[in-house]
């Protein structure tokens, strides 16, 4: 009984590999497509909520501190029902600010793994303009692309400490400092403000959930603080954990890394 040569053998078996390995590949994509569409559309359901507030809620707030605002200003200067009204109106005007953060919360850009540096810039812009407060981000070292599930969840906290300090810092300055490096991804949230010891109670709420964010991540976050000094907010993430590669520079990238930071202007 004849039987194929050993060659045609081996080629019919490194097709069925080929096969096999496309197959996987394709079925990858797939679901890293269904992914993408998931986050997609939990975005846009995201946004049409938030958009839904902005227009009914803080709208009728607004509104209605307004009216209050009218009221107070025919009471005679001095009085005691003027001066309840106007504390009343400066804890609306703080719990307005409040809703308009969670809203933006709520509003996520799509942020993916190489392109984290330009929402932060954005982020950053449109806080500066809102709180008139000078902003600046630091980039040290060459980026590394993250992972796009992790991108968000980084942006979220980072989010959550830009605001705190633009929000109850008092900061004339506030910067945000992304290094990539070799262990790990840190980033800095710095301020110049009256630091946290003087911050009203309820500035700091969202530390806790920085925190349990950033341990699902594998991460941790260290927050410094001194009266009048300002305050440092610090996450890191394991390099192996958040970037798409697994980053195996050497030497090199530590000395890019150091020296990043030695440039890096006080």
């Amino acid at each position: 009984m004849s039987s194929l040569p050993p060659t045609p053998l081996l080629l019919l078996s490194g097709l069925l590999l080929a096969c096999l390995a496309l197959g996987g590949l394709l079925a990858c994509l797939r679901a890293a497509e269904r992914r993408h569409q998931h986050r997609l559309a939990r975005m846009a359901e995201r946004e049409q909520a938030a958009f839904a507030l902005q227009d009914t809620l803080l709208q009728n707030m607004q509104g209605m501190i307004l009216r209050f605002q009218g009221v107070g200003h025919r009471l005679p200067d001095g009085s005691a029902e003027r001066a309840t009204i106007e504390t009343i109106l400066d804890q609306a005007d703080e719990a307005l600010a409040e809703g308009r953060h969670r809203i933006l919360a709520m509003r996520v850009p799509a942020v993916s793994g190489d392109n984290l540096s330009q929402a932060f810039a954005a982020l950053g812009q449109s806080l500066q303009q809102s709180f008139n407060t000078d902003f600046r981000l630091i980039v040290s070292a060459a980026p590394v692309p993250l992972l796009a599930e992790l991108s968000e969840e980084i942006y979220r906290i980072a989010r959550e400490a830009l605001y705190n300090a633009f929000q109850h810092a008092g900061a004339a300055q506030i910067e945000l400092e992304l290094m990539y490096g070799c262990e790990f991804f840190s980033l800095y949230v710095r301020d110049d403000g009256k630091g946290m010891a003087l911050r009203p109670p309820s500035g700091y709420r969202g530390v806790a959930a920085m925190r349990e964010r950033a341990e699902l991540l594998g991460g941790s976050v260290e927050v410094l603080s001194l009266e009048e000094q300002g305050t440092e907010v610090i996450l890191k993430v394991p390099a192996r954990v958040c970037y798409q590669q697994q980053n195996r520079a050497g030497w090199w990238r530590r000395l890019a890394t150091w020296l990043g930071r030695a440039d890096a202007p006080g």
